[in-house]
């Protein structure tokens, strides 16, 4: 137990890759964080850090203690928030991961909004074009494109993400504008780039009871929305993107908005985080939030989403 603070600022330091920002993170001075892990490594007689002028990096030994530390930190930090209660002031830090494409088309719009709201709340969000890991990155809430993977984690399905397939008038005004699905071979189709390297490149169209699904080529792909909206906008081709994304765009003239009359539905949004961890007042209040901000907003949610529940699912890569 007499080591526990120095565990803390050494899991912080791990996590920020730097004296400095842990040192802002924990309110203490970068000296102060530095002796703080020297005398944990002189107790432990091995070195658990890395240090470089770039930042600091674990060590081998000090990636396997961190592992084994992060656990321990995270059900102290559960034991505590128990026994201060559960319907406390939303307060402290928050690291909340959002997926790049939902954060710029929906969320950092109404982040202001939240923080007036909760003024004692220290957010730190992450952005990321794919799922991180919440356990080994010290992360309190996970907002994520896609479908899961295996963990143990509670999720909830929160919207279900509406596709525009759109170009610049431009472009159009050269190749022609699209009138079915099927065109779109004669055309250059921007794709998304997955986190796993494969393309996203099978675009799937319903319209009644008649479903198509299209193999697209291009000369450009992109791993975050906006960089394929970008491209768009510049000329380049035919893009899809997701509707609070185009809807940004479309008022403005610069892209016009293709296949109409077709339905194209896009990934599922999942709001996640740890087991238990729902009862701390600033994990509470920020799922309510970002889940009112999905069902309130009709062009992100799709037909037959399910009653909004919570549900064990298991961790997935967008």
């Amino acid at each position: 137990m007499e080591h526990l603070k120095s565990i803390g600022v050494f899991v912080r330091t791990v996590e920020l890759q730097s004296f400095a920002a842990a040192a802002a993170a924990l309110g203490l001075t970068p000296s102060a964080v530095s002796k703080s892990v020297g005398v944990l490594e002189r107790s432990l007689g091995v070195r658990l850090l890395n240090r470089a002028a770039r930042g600091v990096t674990p060590t081998d030994e000090g990636a396997r203690f961190y592992t084994r530390c992060r656990g321990i930190m995270v059900e102290l930090e559960a034991a505590e928030r128990e026994a201060t209660g559960s319907r406390g002031t939303p307060r402290g830090r928050l690291r909340v991961a959002v997926h790049t494409g939902l954060a710029r088309g929906r969320v950092l719009e109404h982040l202001p909004r939240f923080l007036r709201l909760h003024p004692e709340i220290q957010l730190e969000l992450l952005l990321a074009p794919g799922s991180r890991s919440l356990d080994a990155e010290g992360i309190d809430v996970g907002v994520f494109i896609g479908e899961p993977v295996e963990t143990d984690l509670i999720a909830m399905r929160i919207g279900v993400l509406q596709l525009v397939t759109c170009a610049s008038k431009s472009y159009l005004d050269v190749h022609g504008v699209p009138q079915v699905p099927q065109d779109l071979t004669a055309h250059n189709c921007m794709v998304y780039l997955r986190p796993n390297g494969r393309p996203y490149d099978e675009w799937s169209y319903s319209k009644g009871d008649e479903t198509q699904v299209i193999q697209v080529r291009g000369n450009y792909c992109a791993n975050e929305g906006p960089l394929l909206v970008d491209a768009a906008i510049a000329g380049c081709g035919i893009a899809r993107a997701f509707h609070p994304l185009f809807k940004s765009f479309a008022g403005t003239g610069r892209l016009v908005p293709l296949l109409t009359e077709w339905e194209a539905a896009g990934p599922p949004v999942h709001v996640m985080y740890r087991r238990g961890s729902k009862t701390s007042p600033k994990v509470r209040v920020f799922v309510d939030f970002v889940t009112d901000l999905f069902e309130d907003s009709r062009d992100t949610v799709g037909p037959g989403l399910p009653p909004r529940r919570s549900e064990r699912w298991p961790m997935y890569r967008a």
